[in-house]
C-alpha cells in the first residue's frame, strides 16, 4: 500500500498505513479510507493455480503472491476487488 498511495501515514507497529490516498484503476475512483483500499493480484492467485502455480515450489509461489516490483499487485477498491473475484486479465 504505500508503493502505490499517496500522502501515506504509517501507522506504528501496524502493517496498514493509518491513513493516505489510493487510486483504483478497475473503477476509477481514489480511496481515502484505508479499509477500503484493497490489494489485488492482477493474475488471481486461483488463476496462477489453475494456469500452472501448482508445480511451482513454495518459493516461487511465495514470490508470486507478493511481488512488489512487477505490477502483479495493484490497489483496488474494496468493491470493486470483490466483484472481480478471481477472474484473471483476459475476463
Amino acid at each position: 500500500m504505500a508503493r502505490d498511495g499517496k500522502d501515506i501515514q504509517d501507522k506504528p507497529d501496524h502493517c496498514r498505513p493509518a491513513s493516505g490516498s489510493w487510486y483504483s484503476v478497475y473503477d476509477d475512483t481514489t480511496v481515502t479510507d484505508v479499509a477500503q483500499a484493497t490489494i489485488d493480484h492482477m493474475v488471481p492467485l486461483a488463476e496462477a493455480w489453475r494456469s500452472g502455480a501448482d508445480t511451482w515450489t513454495a518459493d516461487q509461489r511465495r514470490a508470486f503472491g507478493n511481488d512488489l516490483k512487477d505490477p502483479q499487485l495493484l490497489i483496488a477498491s474494496e468493491s470493486s476487488n470483490s466483484s472481480k473475484s478471481d477472474s484473471g486479465p483476459t475476463d
